[in-house]
């Protein structure tokens, strides 16, 4: 009580001042519409933005449901695209018939990206599905924009792949509007940039040349976008190109991708276990 005596005292001309500046604006308020139409606006304004930050922090905090919620509908609709399917040819179809029977070749599904290294001789990416998602080891993945690289071990709920930036990584791949194909790689250069080799020096290459994967491994359809060529080397003592590759993917930034399901993938290793065998005797 004696503290508060003492304040009273100390600061009564303020107290005083603050009071009377209170009662005068609200005798001016009350007599005046000017004051009370601008002190209404005034409010509603400063309320209105506080509705906006918290609106757009619900919503920043929302974009992860989003975004998972975008990345299953775009695993839906690549499979529904003419890439995923084998149209067959009868005598009354032929395979752009909206009515030729269409065999499902592949199947997708989203991932998101919880582990990435872009800096190492061996760079893996880890995803969070695995098994218990029917994950397999030796499928492929791919993101939005290129292919990413392929599942090399599985546990039950997450995933290692191997990046294309990973020295062992290979795939066969072409030039889209040739269909020359060959062997594609990652050099170790730049995280940016692989090379194609053993494409035949006559064929004409130039730099913009899109750069597709060929169809014939079990690891991607064909014609997923791999890159655009950035430059060609056609050393004399070779009888192939060397043509440098700029990612289309940017392998640094990857939040969701998609695995790649080969549905007939058995049968083509039962076949081609077969043939080796037949090679053998």
């Amino acid at each position: 009580m004696y503290n508060l005596v003492r304040f009273l005292l100390r600061f009564w001309l303020l107290i005083l001042f603050l009071s009377l500046e209170g009662f005068c604006f609200y005798l001016i308020y009350q007599n005046s519409k000017f004051h009370q139409v601008f002190l209404y606006n005034k409010a509603n304004e400063i309320s209105g933005n506080v509705y906006l930050q918290y609106a757009a922090s619900k919503g920043y905090l929302s974009l992860g449901r989003v975004n998972d919620s975008l990345a299953r509908e775009n695993a839906f609709l690549r499979e529904k695209a003419m890439e995923s399917f084998i149209y067959l040819k009868n005598e009354e179809h032929t395979i752009t018939d909206s009515t030729a029977t269409k065999l499902q070749l592949f199947t997708y599904k989203d991932a998101k990206v919880i582990r990435n290294s872009v800096n190492q001789s061996a760079n893996y990416i880890y995803i969070d599905k695995g098994a218990s998602m029917g994950i397999k080891e030796q499928m492929g993945v791919i993101s939005a924009k290129g292919i990413v690289g392929q599942v090399v071990k599985v546990t039950e709920h997450y995933s290692a792949v191997m990046s294309i930036l990973n020295r062992n990584f290979r795939v066969s791949a072409k030039l889209k509007k040739s269909n020359f194909f060959g062997q594609l790689f990652w050099s170790g250069k730049r995280i940016d940039e692989v090379r194609l080799e053993e494409i035949p020096k006559h064929v004409n290459v130039h730099v913009g040349d899109t750069i597709v994967t060929s169809g014939y491994s079990v690891l991607f359809p064909e014609n997923i976008m791999i890159g655009r060529v950035r430059k060609v080397y056609a050393q004399p003592e070779k009888n192939f190109l060397e043509i440098d590759v700029q990612l289309s993917a940017d392998m640094n930034s990857l939040s969701h991708v998609y695995v790649v399901n080969h549905l007939q993938k058995q049968e083509l290793e039962i076949l081609d276990s077969a043939v080796i065998n037949q090679a053998k005797k």
